[in-house]
């Protein structure tokens, strides 16, 4: 097995069972077991798995409400104009409107330190007015671009949403649609609850109330699991440092480090389980590499290579995922008993100690059919 601290990056998870379990070496079969394995990985495992195994942290600076200078509005006019305002994007682009003695609440594009246009191409529908005071208040913010959803959370008492009092983290209240358009206020205070939602395939944080002051606020939310992804396009130039230099190659474009975490290898010097792979740091153009570590293997240019994402489980699922591959493929090879027995310590390992949405039953029973 590759030497990463126990990891098996995709393609040798790939290559080790088409190769070395099923020993399938018809052309043209790669592609098969590249879309088992991302099958498992992305659709089963998420099934059967606690969310802690793949939950990440995140955090987000709340923006407090605005109020300086005064706005003068106009009956079917396209925008807002200020006076003595010193608005930026930072403190008016997608924030509510609420302006004295008015009742509709609008949504705002900056447009200028004195001007701010309406979403939606909508038009001031009240009566015209200058002079009059304001508030802009921050309710959304855009949630990250591998936000799949945030973990579970109790309606009784929340662990997901916090910010902190006195050090303490104090949490919010999760809200349903429905809830959350009831308690709409339009105005700034303390946040005490919030609602996930899609506009237009973005996800959004919906607070209830917008804040008055800036303060950090954390949640924790389960990324999306794309396709586990290889890369071997052009060749690479190795030398003895942390430099890769390719030719032929896009990385930018198909090597994100900033999401996933990838490894490259030399394929002169093995593939499958005989792997030597080595973390990549950065990617700072399309032809240029830089290593977590100095490279020690074989050197040289013109090297065809592999660049493949590790899986965002636990490294013990990196072999479930072999293994349960194994079984799809050949569930009635001589080998069932062993590679089922593999994968079904991987899964149910501290399953008992999470609530989730299927029981060890189920994944027995799974198993059996797989037998039969």
């Amino acid at each position: 097995m590759s030497p990463i601290a126990g990891r098996r990056p995709f393609q040798e998870i790939v290559e080790v069972c088409q190769n070395e379990l099923i020993r399938e070496a018809a052309s043209g079969e790669e592609a098969k077991y590249q879309g088992i394995v991302n099958q498992i990985y992305s659709n089963e495992l998420p099934s059967i798995l606690p969310e802690l195994f793949i939950k990440k942290e995140a955090y987000l600076t709340l923006v407090a409400d605005y109020t300086v200078g005064t706005v003068t509005v106009g009956t079917g006019t396209s925008n807002i104009k200020g006076a003595s305002t010193s608005w930026t994007s930072a403190v008016s682009d997608n924030f509510l409107i609420k302006v004295q003695g008015k009742d509709i609440v609008y949504r705002m594009t900056f447009a200028a330190d004195t001007s701010l246009t309406f979403q939606d191409s909508l038009a001031w529908t009240a009566s015209s007015g200058s002079g009059l005071t304001y508030v802009l208040l921050k309710d959304r913010y855009s949630l990250p671009s591998d936000f799949s959803h945030m973990i579970a959370d109790s309606e009784d008492c929340g662990h997901v949403v916090y910010r902190y009092v006195n050090g303490n983290k104090i949490f919010l209240n999760q809200l349903n649609e429905e809830e959350y358009e009831k308690t709409f206020n339009p105005s700034a205070g303390i946040p005490y609850g919030y609602l996930v939602k899609w506009i237009k395939e973005t996800p959004y944080l919906y607070i209830t109330l917008a804040a008055d002051s800036a303060e950090i606020l954390g949640y924790s939310y389960i990324p999306q699991l794309t396709t586990l992804t290889e890369y071997t396009t052009g060749t690479v130039t190795l030398t003895t440092g942390t430099a890769v230099i390719g030719s032929g190659t896009s990385w930018l474009a198909n090597v994100d480090t900033s999401i996933n975490t990838y490894y490259l290898r030399n394929d002169a010097d093995g593939t499958g389980s005989a792997s030597r792979w080595v973390k990549i740091l950065s990617v700072g153009t399309n032809t240029a590499i830089t290593l977590a570590s100095a490279w020690s293997y074989t050197s040289g240019a013109g090297q065809t290579y592999t660049i493949s994402e590790i899986s965002k489980w636990p490294a013990r699922f990196d072999d479930a995922m072999l293994y349960r591959a194994a079984l799809i493929v050949d569930p009635d090879g001589i080998n069932t008993q062993k590679w089922n027995s593999i994968y079904l310590d991987a899964v149910s390992m501290n399953r008992s100690e999470e609530t989730r949405r299927s029981s060890t039953s189920q994944l027995k029973s799974w198993a059996g059919m797989r037998r039969r």
